[in-house]
């Protein structure tokens, strides 16, 4: 039986994050919501904080652009073609609920006095001033490649590397993988950047 704490986290989940993001075509698996748009995808993931329990729960919002092209460069490891429904941390470029309202990192709290209205109207908010607003401005391969070029961007370092090499930007590829070498960095991860950069031509 869940406890009054599960049962207002599952009604802000249902109010504050499915009822806005159905209409816009966003599946909804678990905690998760993904669209899939033409060339790239949008998910939002509500994550709870492992340190919470039933009583007390503390949660915040990752969001994540979905690309094709880097997925299966980095992740088909048994050739199985791109998931139907990928998961957030598969993601080229991550970016929390905190990073986007430019605050620090952020989490809500869920307790059985909770006002769970009140959190509700905040997700909401998220939802329609920040993510979204952000998702339309990373909404195709261009706009994305553009997002890119940014610095502040939390993802694998080698995201851009190898998105920049199989979008043909062989310059911006190249530059990616001299910093990498220039990194000190482990000899593992050093022999699996010089993978890449055999594998797209960056080391001649």
């Amino acid at each position: 039986m869940k406890t009054i704490s599960e049962i207002k986290f599952d009604k802000i989940i249902k109010d504050g994050f499915h009822e806005i993001l159905k209409p816009l075509g966003f599946k909804k698996k678990a905690n998760n919501f993904y669209l899939k748009l033409d060339t790239i995808g949008q998910i939002i993931n509500v994550q709870k904080s492992a340190f919470g329990n039933k009583d007390s729960i503390s949660f915040t919002i990752n969001t994540g652009i979905f690309v094709p092209e880097y997925w299966l460069a980095f992740y088909n490891f048994s050739d199985i073609g791109l998931p139907d429904y990928p998961t957030e941390p598969e993601c080229l470029i991550r970016k929390r609920i905190g990073d986007l309202r430019n605050q620090h990192d952020t989490w809500y709290d869920i307790k059985e006095c909770t006002d769970e209205q009140q959190l509700i109207d905040e997700m909401k908010k998220n939802l329609t001033d920040f993510i979204l607003p952000y998702f339309d401005r990373v909404n195709s391969t261009e706009k994305m490649l553009q997002e890119l070029d940014k610095a502040d961007l939390m993802m694998t370092p080698l995201g851009k590397l190898i998105v920049y090499a199989e979008f043909k930007q062989f310059d911006k590829a190249k530059r990616e993988y001299e910093g990498l070498l220039n990194n000190k960095i482990n000899p593992h991860f050093l022999m699996t950047v010089k993978e890449y950069g055999q594998k797209y031509g960056l080391d001649k």
